[in-house]
């Protein structure tokens, strides 16, 4: 099997896994409880992958550097905008910037 239909295949089936999903709940009323604890799945998720990639770095734990400089100024930014689009902005041009000045 070729890659490009290795590909479609994967991504055919992670869509009839989704589309299922919705199909079957689309009459389902979920509790507050459970829409409260959804709604935190994405903020989580986010975390997790920020840490691990702040944090690590082939399996061992990322030296002081940058990287940490960077990630003060983007969470001082999201602390003081609440917006995803200005952190990810200031995140990443820190990382630029201080990148390109050492």
């Amino acid at each position: 099997m070729s890659d490009v239909a290795l590909v479609a295949v994967v991504a055919g089936g992670t869509l009839l896994m989704r589309a299922s999903l919705v199909a079957l709940l689309a009459n389902v009323t979920l509790s507050l409880r459970v829409e409260q604890a959804l709604s935190l799945v994405a903020p989580a998720v986010i975390a997790g992958l920020v840490a691990q990639t702040l944090f690590l770095e082939d399996g061992d734990f990322r030296p002081l550097g940058t990287w940490y400089l960077a990630a003060a100024v983007a969470a001082l930014v999201a602390w003081r905008t609440r917006s995803f689009g200005w952190t990810l902005i200031a995140g990443m041009g820190s990382v630029w910037l201080l990148q390109a000045l050492t």
